[in-house]
């Protein structure tokens, strides 16, 4: 993986390719085939047994902070890596760490809202006799705030979408407030 240390200073401007909808859907495709796994196995036997607060707080900053990391520090997550896809900063160089981070406040914002609240449902006592995925899912359904947050974050992300869809520059919104650009790599 190569380190992004250095700005893009080969990156010609008007040939450059900005990656649309379908290769952006296909690397995100690809990041929920690699984590979904490790995740949701873990978070299985959380809910259905361990019952750990720290350990679905490990689970979730983990499952949060993957994107922000792979981004600042690779440039790119691995199903952008597969797809030779790249995160670059309005001047095509290595977006800064306020820049990758407010590109992912979308996804950061929420998951941290649903961690405290779900962490209320970890103390519950009903929850310490919930036995199945199904069981949690009824459980969980009960909390207004959590169905809230699922609303309003599937609105943000067709937002994102129809933005992403009628930019010249293919940007979606979160690219649009991070001052950021995915484009297809060449090389």
């Amino acid at each position: 993986m190569e380190i992004l240390d250095e700005p893009q200073l080969n990156v010609d401007r008007n040939s450059v390719i900005y990656a649309g909808f379908w290769p952006r859907l296909g690397a995100l495709f690809l990041d929920g085939l690699i984590l979904t796994p490790l995740t949701f196995g873990v978070m299985y036997f959380n809910i259905t047994s361990w019952k750990s607060i720290p350990i679905l707080a490990v689970v979730t900053v983990l499952s949060l902070s993957y994107k922000p990391f792979m981004e600042y520090n690779y440039g790119a997550t691995l199903g952008k890596m597969a797809l030779k896809l790249k995160v670059v900063n309005l001047q095509f160089e290595k977006a800064d760490l306020q820049e990758i981070l407010l590109r992912n406040i979308f996804h950061i914002v929420p998951s941290l809202i649903t961690l405290f609240i779900t962490i209320g449902i970890y103390s519950s006592e009903e929850f310490q006799d919930i036995t199945g995925f199904g069981e949690f899912s009824t459980y969980s359904s009960r909390y207004t705030s959590l169905q809230i947050i699922n609303v309003v974050s599937g609105i943000i992300t067709i937002a994102d979408m129809i933005v992403m869809l009628s930019d010249s520059r293919k940007r979606s919104l979160h690219d649009k407030i991070g001052g950021t650009y995915v484009i297809e790599q060449r090389h």
